[in-house]
């Protein structure tokens, strides 16, 4: 209730002081024209902009560094150029004699407005960067800029300066020294925004070592995870430090993680430090094709907790990375990429075998996707009853692509081969042979 009268009493001892001067009204006019300047001058500038944009397009470190600092000119450009009208607005009635030193109250409260308003669209610009969200950053864009316009009604009202004294005032026992209100809100404020430039600055790294085309996938992920727990502690030591904030506080948190880590978080602890096992020793890495808890598949990520396997199908499944350390696994490209696939077919008695394995060893040769060396190879498998049976083997280049194609496409080309060559792929052939009763009642079933 005394916050509220000091609110309306400070609107009303405002309105009754400065509405009846002239030197307010003219501090509005300069104000209101600066605004009115700044964005028809803004709008074209960032048309401009835009248009030089384009030009930087790839998913480089340095071009992305570009799109961000034109992309966040264009955005302050109308505080730029208000605060520019402003202060000529303000020469000029100053040369006209219409306003002394001591009126240009409103006017030194605009700048500090133009200059709060241009430092929230930097903290929005970098923020945005650092989620990647557009929906999360419209959600949050709305309720910062409502608590802009109230704060900034406050000042000019000059009520929020008795707000900050009172928090000031008011003093928290926390540590063995005391903290004020102020200064804790100071270091939350503080620690995310620190928090926000960290994510920032490790996700330009992440983009510089995925464009590294000499540093090993798993090494990339690796250096990607240090170098974000780094900032992240980075930012929080400084900005704690920064508001003298006692860091031996954290001595307890530290403590109660250590603790919970040791009970309750000792498997998410466990696949935690497991992910950093398999991404340094290489026993599987992105892209290898493997066989895990009766799932095979390519593994397509290797998370702080999990990885994920896509099987040829589309259907992924989250293997826990401590399964990859204790268990056994199936890699099969740990050395080698390459794996062998078979096609297995049949031709009759009388045809010549050495021909049809001729043909089915030079038909896989002709396959893009089989290696050259080791050859392919054919041979006979067995003697069917209807025929006898031939075994095709080759080595497929990049088996977590499928095989089933590959496959396909060397049968249609066995059977049209065979056809040329009249070779018999040999079918069985049933003859059924009807007696007593039963041919009978089939013999008067076809008379009627």
């Amino acid at each position: 209730m005394q916050h509220m009268m000091i609110f309306v009493g400070g609107i009303i001892d405002f309105l009754a002081r400065e509405l009846s001067q002239s030197t307010f009204w003219y501090q509005v006019l300069a104000i209101v024209v600066a605004v009115l300047l700044s964005y028809f001058v803004a709008r074209f500038c960032s048309q401009k902009v835009a248009v030089w944009k384009e030009n930087f397009s790839k998913e480089t470190i340095g071009h992305k560094l570009c799109r961000f600092s034109l992309e966040l000119t264009r955005k302050l450009f109308f505080s730029i150029f208000a605060a520019l009208f402003l202060s000529l607005g303000a020469s000029t009635i100053s040369d006209m004699g219409l306003l002394t030193d001591n009126n240009f109250n409103l006017i030194h409260v605009g700048y500090q407005i133009f200059y709060a308003w241009a430092l929230l669209v930097f903290l929005i610009q970098v923020f945005g960067v650092c989620i990647a969200s557009d929906s999360v950053l419209l959600q949050i864009k709305k309720p910062l800029y409502i608590l802009f316009w109230i704060l900034a009604t406050l000042e000019i009202i000059g009520v929020l300066p008795k707000f900050i004294q009172a928090m000031r005032e008011i003093n928290l026992p926390i540590g063995p020294d005391s903290l004020t209100l102020w200064a804790l809100v100071v270091g939350i404020i503080t620690v995310i925004v620190s928090i926000l430039i960290a994510q920032w600055l490790s996700s330009l790294c992440d983009s510089a070592l995925n464009s590294a085309k000499d540093i090993d996938n798993n090494l990339k992920i690796v250096l990607s995870r240090l170098i974000h727990i780094a900032f992240i502690a980075i930012a929080i030591l400084i900005s704690l430090s920064s508001v003298g904030l006692d860091l031996t506080i954290l001595s307890v948190f530290g403590g109660a993680i250590g603790v919970g880590l040791g009970f309750g978080l000792q498997k998410i602890a466990s696949n935690y430090i497991s992910g950093f096992i398999i991404l340094f020793d290489h026993s599987v890495k992105i892209g290898d094709t493997v066989e895990v808890s009766g799932f095979n598949g390519k593994i397509t990520q290797i998370k702080t907790r999990y990885s994920v396997l896509r099987n040829f199908s589309g259907e992924e499944m989250i293997i826990p990375n401590e399964t990859f350390v204790t268990q056994n696994v199936k890699n099969f490209t740990f050395t080698d990429r390459a794996s062998v696939a078979t096609v297995e077919t049949s031709i009759g008695y009388e045809c010549d075998v050495n021909r049809a394995l001729a043909i089915l060893v030079d038909i896989a040769k002709k396959q893009a996707r089989i290696l050259e060396t080791p050859q392919p190879w054919a041979v006979v498998s067995g003697f069917g009853n209807d025929g006898i049976n031939l075994k095709l083997s080759f080595w497929v280049k990049d088996p977590e692509n499928g095989t089933s194609v590959l496959r396909s496409t060397i049968m249609k080309e066995i059977l049209e081969r065979f056809n040329q060559e009249n070779i018999s792929i040999p079918y069985t052939i049933r003859d059924v042979t009807l007696r007593g009763e039963l041919k009978i009642k089939a013999a008067n079933d076809s008379a009627h």
